[in-house]
Parts: C-alpha cells; structure tokens; sequence
C-alpha cells in the first residue's frame, strides 16, 4: 500500500461529522486570530495602556471567560453540542461588527471592553462544545487523533488569520473587526447546514454550581486541572505578552508579528497529526512533560535571542511543544470523564485553560513591567512554570491508570 493510500485509509476512518466540525472550526478561528491577536497592540498603542494594565484587563476578562468555560459545558451535556454550535457564531458577529463600530466612530475604552466580553463568552462556550463533540464522535482509542486533527483545523485559521489581520491592523482596526465579523458568518452557516452529528443523551438532572466544586473529590482530574493551569500560564504568553514585548519594546512591526503567529499556526496545521501519529506510542504524560520542557526553553531564551529570525526560530521550539500538548490534554481529560459527562469535564478543563491563557498575560506583564530592560531575566521568571509543569506531569504518570494513560497505539491493541 502506498503512501497516499495508507493516508486515504487512516483518514476515510472518521465519520464526516469531525470533517464539518473542524472546517467550521477553522472559519471561526480564522475570524478570531486575525482580529484578537492584534487587540492588546490597540490598547497599548491607542489607548497608551502598559503592559501591567492590560494584564489586569485581561484578568478581569478571566474570571467571566473561566465561569462561562465551565458552563459551557454544562450547557453542551444539557442542551447538545450541535443547538450551541448553530446559534454561537452568529452572537460572535455582532460582537465583531460593534467592535468596529467602536473604533470607527471613537466610542472609548469601556464600549470595548464590555463587547470583548460579549465575545469572549460566546467563544468559550462554542470552544467547550467543539472540544466535547470530538469525544462524541470518535471512539475512545482514537481520540487522540480526533482531536489533533480538529485542532490542526482550529490552528489553520491562526496559520491565515494573523497574516491578513496584520496587514488591516496597519491601516484600520475598524477594518479589521469587520472582517472577523464576515469570517465567522461562514463559520455558522458552516454549521448550521452541513453538521450532522449522533444523536446525544442529555443530562436531565438539577444543575447545581457544588457539582462543579465538587470534581476536586476527582484526584486524577483535579491534577492534571493543575499542572493544566500552570502549564496555560506560560502558554499564554503567544499573544498579549510576547506582542507588546516584540513590537513595543524590541521594535518589530505588526506585519512580522503576524508572521510569527502565522508560523505558529502553519506548523500546527502541517504537523500536528504527523507529530501525533509519531508519537503515540508514548504515554501521554511523557508527551506533556517533554512538551512543557520545550515551552521553559523557549521562552526562556526570548530575552536573550533578540531579532526578527531569532523570534522565529524560539516560536518554532515553542511550538513544537505546543504540538506535543494540545491533544494529550483533551484526550486525558476526556478519557478520564464518566460517561455523561464530559462536557462537564471538558468546561472545567477549559475553565483552567482559559484562566491560564487570562491570568498569563497580567502574570507575563507584569514580569515584563518589573525588570524593565533586564529581559533575560524576566523571560527566564515567566518560563519557569513551564519547567514545574513537566515535573508535575513526570510524577502524575506514577500513579495514573495506564489505560487512561497510554496513547493509542497501545489501546488499538487490546
């Protein structure tokens, strides 16, 4: 069997559901990166806002985003993934569309925030759902790959989106919102005609917010929601800090930050599933810890190596430990959920992920803000929980059950 033919084979082995889900992934995120990851540039550049205050900003952010990241998957488990899939997009352009208009017409800081915060919930429940839909229509032993290529899909759009946001961003922000706002209409209509899914058994007992608290009872769960957390805060610097860092204090422009972005995006979208598939007769564990080594290095060298193709080569480190987390995370939180819920598990999952990616911003900030120009050292500081979070992981795998544990590779076997 050739090549091509063994891709044909491995690929044809997935219903068609996960196809539509990641190519109505791929529209949203596109709308989403090419707009979202310019905003902490706008308020730094506009609004002459310090990397510390739009930390804070983003932290106030976090403790919307992380609520609504848990109860969107209450929501999912109750109402079905596919109702909230249709409706989100659509709420998410309009907030597009009053972000522009607020540029345009100078409606002041307060209009945008309170919109970003309209968008930013929406995007956390429609984030919960996709990530929970995954599980329901792949099969246990091969949610690894189910959720590397809907992943792959999701990064496709930070591989396009920044590239075409850069360039708006240089001439008009107002501009820039509206093309996010057109972007994720395709996204919903994507949704709304072409994805079909199984039939889903939803949750019809009370909710009450002490189930959420009470996942803690969950020891495996509430460790890997820990070292998930620590590992986010690092993670998140891709976006707010290391704009800022790179544009208004090493002096690079918006166009080659996209660039950066871009290559983020492009290499998780050519290389996640080949990584993936490389790699999965590693336990998951081992992926996690090798992966947030590769974070600690390079970010722990951005305050040393500086430079337009010194930043390119330490994102590609970055991201090569990006490809070796994202989906041992949510196959790890997915397979250890009970039947039923895990779009519980998945929001509470994304409530950590999100605070992470929240929290990073203030945490890298305000580093940043601290050591001023000493820049090795305060790299070296936000790194670091990195390197906590492959000790954790390294000691989880000791007593995590195998099957839980073990890629699939292993599982297949059985």
């Amino acid at each position: 069997m050739t090549s091509l033919a063994r891709l044909r084979a491995y690929l044809g082995q997935f219903d068609s559901g996960l196809w539509f889900l990641s190519l109505g992934w791929l529209i949203a995120s596109l709308g989403f990166a090419a707009s979202m990851t310019f905003i902490a540039i706008y308020l730094h550049t506009r609004h002459g806002m310090s990397t510390t205050e739009i930390g804070v900003f983003f932290a106030v952010m976090a403790v919307i985003r992380s609520f609504f990241q848990a109860i969107g998957g209450e929501l999912s488990d109750r109402i079905g993934r596919r109702p909230l899939l249709i409706h989100l997009p659509y709420y998410r352009v309009v907030t597009f569309v009053g972000l522009g208009l607020a540029v345009m017409y100078d409606w002041g800081f307060w209009a945008i925030a309170g919109i970003l915060v309209l968008n930013f919930i929406s995007g956390a429940i429609f984030v919960t759902s996709v990530m929970a839909l995954v599980s329901d229509i792949v099969p246990y032993a091969k949610r690894l790959d189910g959720y590397a290529i809907s992943r792959s899909a999701g990064n496709a759009g930070w591989a396009i989106g920044p590239a075409i946001g850069g360039y708006l961003a240089s001439s008009s922000y107002a501009e820039l919102f509206f093309f996010s706002g057109a972007v994720t209409l395709v996204g919903g209509l994507v949704f709304s005609f072409f994805l079909k899914v199984p039939p889903q058994e939803t949750v019809k007992d009370r909710f009450r917010f002490s189930d959420l608290i009470a996942l803690r009872k969950d020891p495996s769960f509430a460790w890997h929601a820990g070292l998930t957390l620590c590992l986010y805060l690092v993670v998140a610097q891709l976006v707010t800090p290391l704009g800022v860092y790179t544009v208004g204090m090493v002096g690079l422009n918006e166009a080659q930050l996209g660039h950066l972005m871009s290559l983020n995006g492009a290499m998780v979208v050519l290389f996640q599933l080949p990584i993936t598939r490389l790699t999965d007769r590693y336990r998951l564990t081992t992926l996690l810890a090798f992966g947030a080594v590769l974070y600690f290095v390079g970010y722990a060298m951005m305050g040393t190596l500086v430079g337009f193709w010194w930043f390119m080569l330490l994102i590609f480190v970055v991201t090569i430990g990006e490809l070796l987390i994202s989906p041992p995370t949510m196959t790890l939180t997915s397979r250890l959920a009970p039947p039923g819920r895990t779009g519980r598990y998945m929001g509470v999952y994304g409530f950590f992920v999100t605070l992470g990616w929240s929290l990073g911003p203030l945490y890298g900030g305000a580093i940043l803000d601290l050591f001023q120009h000493d820049w090795m050292h305060a790299w070296w500081l936000i790194s670091s929980l990195a390197f906590i979070a492959a000790i954790g992981y390294i000691w989880f795998s000791k007593w995590l059950p195998k099957k839980v544990n073990e890629a699939q590779a292993l599982l297949d076997d059985d």
